[in-house]
């Protein structure tokens, strides 16, 4: 009989059964890789973008090379939060706020980009 400690530090035993994926459809899965790749798309622009703004504008330019690494440090929490719910850690039903979260990291992208070239 194994007590409680055992069993945390172990996992859980249908991780292996589950998946990666649990039981998703091949349409979610594609939606949520298209999804990923375009925040990751727009995070990576935007820090090309203000990179090259703050490289132009000299003693004012770290202001704007900080508004791209911001957006590093929202990818970093979003992509804990896959894991954490991979895991299982999180329940899967709370996957509708990656997507939140994602949505408001596209937001300032787009912000970031507006106000780099304001």
């Amino acid at each position: 009989m194994a007590d409680d400690k055992s069993s945390l530090l172990k996992g859980k035993q249908n991780d292996l059964e589950q998946g990666i994926y649990y039981e998703q459809s091949p349409a979610t899965r594609c939606m949520q890789g298209c999804f990923v790749a375009l925040v990751v798309l727009m995070v990576i622009i935007s820090i090309i973008l203000s990179m090259v703004r703050g490289t132009e504008l000299g003693t004012y330019g770290g202001g704007h090379f900080m508004l791209g690494i911001t957006l590093i440090g929202f990818v970093v929490l979003e992509i804990f939060m896959i894991v954490f719910i991979r895991r299982g850690d999180l329940p899967k039903e709370k996957t509708w706020f990656l997507y939140f979260v994602g949505g408001c990291v596209i937001l300032e992208a787009i912000f970031t980009d507006i106000l780099l070239y304001q």
